[in-house]
């Protein structure tokens, strides 16, 4: 893997990089905290440790990042990284941020609970906030975001 001193500058680089997606977070959704619905996500997710597996989703990470989602990030920003970078928390943000922005574009008025359906449902589910179907994804989707919203 890599050595120590490679870990500890891509940690540094990873956390400038964090405070500049925080600073464009709050330029790009006016009324949507984006760290606090990551943060809030975090909590469900896995009570904000970095190093929580979930076997049968194949999930890791304080975000609990699928390859699914590391693959959707490669596809939208250009990078090739390895599903294991979910443990590093500052990518995982980092992740989080790339997913959320390229599926919040064209939403006029998105809103924290778009934001978990996004994290929950994939990058279409943020369809169902207004537009809600009576099925089991529907039912899952609105329990995860009455979990995420008692963390904001």
């Amino acid at each position: 893997m890599y050595k120590l001193a490679e870990k500890i500058a891509q940690g540094i680089i990873l956390i400038g990089l964090l405070f500049l997606c925080v600073k464009c977070s709050s330029q790009a959704f006016a009324d949507v905290d984006v760290i606090d619905v990551i943060e809030a996500i975090e909590i469900v997710e896995s009570n904000k440790n970095p190093y929580a597996i979930n076997i049968k989703e194949n999930a890791i990470g304080s975000l609990q990042i699928r390859p699914i989602m590391i693959a959707d990030y490669n596809r939208i920003s250009g990078e090739d990284l390895p599903h294991d970078v979910a443990y590093n928390k500052a990518m995982a943000y980092i992740i989080a941020q790339e997913i959320f922005f390229h599926y919040m574009k064209g939403i006029e008025n998105p809103t924290a609970k778009h934001l978990a359906f996004i994290w929950n449902g994939g990058g279409s589910a943020w369809r169902r906030v207004d537009n809600p179907k009576n099925d089991l994804k529907q039912k899952n989707l609105d329990l995860y975001w009455e979990k995420v919203k008692m963390h904001l």
